[in-house]
């Protein structure tokens, strides 16, 4: 019989090839072998905890005629609740950079758990911008503005528009990594295999599929309430998806 570390470890490795099998099916075989490194794990509190990033520190080249100009660089903090349950992610990095500077592009964060008020899932984005610096220098009069400004003003930091934590969906509606490389091959055009958008679909399916069944599983009275309201519970049988034909599926568009 599998323990629960066991099952935590297999389903880590699963979701590290899924990572992997989208990857090169989007950007194509790596040169060094692999974007993904293998799980590493370890012990938080009394339950495992697999770390899956990156293999290469410097992050995944992205390419523009064969030359890189981005780096791409993710790491995903995962761990199950109980042997019974499925593997979430506790914390979540995605970032972008230019290969001709170290600094970010953009960066999306997710803590299932944060310690303070910033939004458990959000974006930082590396520019300037002179207004946001000025609000938020200004930082109202309530007390909550006054201790933002306050925490700046301890650290010793000036306040940029790349602190700001612009919110991005919460637990369940976040962007995924099949979103930043989207746009990374919209907005920066960057090389891609020919089945990409096919490849980057699949994959995004998958990852709201599973949100949505978390999403059911945690509010079963609106999932009834809704399939009440629609006639399905009358039927008897499992209702069938109905089939669209004026939009994309809310499961794979960007």
């Amino acid at each position: 019989m599998s323990t629960e570390s066991d099952q935590t470890e297999e389903q880590a490795i699963d979701f590290a090839q899924r990572l992997e099998n989208m990857l090169t099916e989007v950007l194509g075989q790596p040169s060094d072998g692999q974007y993904t490194a293998d799980p590493q794990g370890a012990r938080k509190k009394r339950s495992a905890s697999y770390l899956i990033k990156t293999r290469d520190p410097q992050g995944i080249s992205l390419t523009v005629g064969g030359s890189t100009i981005l780096r791409l660089s993710y790491r995903y903090q995962c761990s199950c609740r109980d042997s019974n349950s499925y593997l979430q992610v506790d914390e979540s990095a995605i970032t972008l950079r230019a290969e001709s500077d170290p600094a970010l592009i953009i960066h999306y964060d997710f803590v299932r758990d944060p310690h303070s008020a910033i939004p458990a899932a959000h974006i930082n984005i590396h520019a300037s911008n002179d207004s946001a610096t000025k609000a938020m220098l200004a930082c109202g009069s309530k007390s909550q503005g006054k201790n933002r400004r306050k925490a700046f003003l301890e650290k010793g930091t000036f306040p940029t528009f790349s602190s700001l934590h612009f919110p991005v969906g919460g637990d369940r509606f976040r962007p995924g990594l099949e979103d930043v490389l989207q746009m990374a091959i919209y907005e920066f055009g960057i090389d891609a295999q020919p089945q990409w958008q096919q490849a980057i679909e699949q994959s995004r399916a998958e990852y709201r599929t599973r949100q949505i069944s978390a999403l059911v599983c945690e509010f079963p009275d609106i999932a009834y309430q809704a399939l009440s309201q629609n006639g399905y519970l009358d039927s008897g049988t499992p209702p069938q998806r109905p089939e669209r034909e004026d939009t994309k599926s809310r499961l794979t568009k960007y």
